[in-house]
């Protein structure tokens, strides 16, 4: 059947067409209103099997085939139910093993120190600041999201901060300093957005808190020491240089 079918059409179709075609010629149901199709990686596996495409998280039940997703393996699922192999493709493993030291979290995403870097990662894990962790997980975007750590011990935090006088616009950076400033949260296109400003020995700078960083605000007192992490510096709306922090991470310490 399914050579017959090449014959007529050749090269016409694609393969998911040719896969609906088949299952039709063989009298199987097919629900068109249930197809979608999703590529992701593999973070649970269970009655149901969870993949996570950035930063969305897709339940697909699972009705056979089990055996065949393993935790940070990319796939590609063709229906909204997997009831045959035909209904997914398993790509291949792509998650990796890291070891770093903890610095401190905001809600799920936690900062690790790795190597000179900082990474940006997001998982629930129970770990207090200096905790050296092994992490096994996968990068989408600008994150690195956890699918397992274990703690191997204790190790000391490093030097990793600018001094806020040498922020220059157009680049990344990590400062540490206190809360000198409250200056308000609003929603701005959708999005939560916090101002704040910190100071350090060297100077004071205004921080633009973004997403899920806005809710850090509530948070802080006058004197609270805070980190960023991987946040980008500008030139602001009144020509003074600022720190948004967004994609990277802002937590609060001691």
């Amino acid at each position: 059947m399914e050579e017959e079918l090449r014959e007529h059409f050749g090269d016409l179709l694609d393969e998911d067409t040719f896969e609906l075609l088949v299952r039709y010629a063989k009298g199987e149901r097919i629900d068109l209103e249930e197809s979608f199709r999703v590529e992701g990686i593999v973070i649970e596996v269970g009655d149901v099997l969870k993949i996570r495409r950035g930063d969305d998280v897709y339940d697909v039940p699972l009705e056979c085939c089990k055996d065949r997703f393993e935790l940070g393996y990319l796939v590609r699922i063709k229906s909204k139910v997997v009831r045959s192999e035909r209904d997914f493709e398993v790509i291949g493993d792509v998650s990796r093993t890291v070891q770093g030291i903890f610095l401190g979290k905001n809600g799920s995403r936690f900062a690790l120190a790795v190597g000179n870097s900082v990474w940006n990662c997001v998982g629930n894990v129970k770990c207090d600041r200096g905790d050296l962790i092994e992490v096994k997980g996968f990068n989408q975007g600008e994150k690195f999201f956890v699918l397992s750590y274990r703690k191997l011990g204790k190790a000391e935090v490093g030097e990793m901060w600018s001094r806020i006088k040498s922020v220059v616009p157009l680049k990344l950076v990590n400062l540490r300093g206190r809360v000198s400033g409250l200056s308000g949260e609003r929603m701005v296109k959708g999005k939560k957005m916090a101002i704040i400003h910190i100071s350090d020995e060297s100077g004071r700078i205004r921080v633009v808190l973004l997403g899920d960083n806005a809710s850090l605000y509530r948070d802080l007192d006058i004197g609270d020491w805070v980190e960023l992490y991987n946040c980008y510096a500008r030139i602001g709306y009144d020509g003074e240089i600022e720190v948004v922090c967004e994609d990277g991470l802002a937590i609060k310490v001691f």
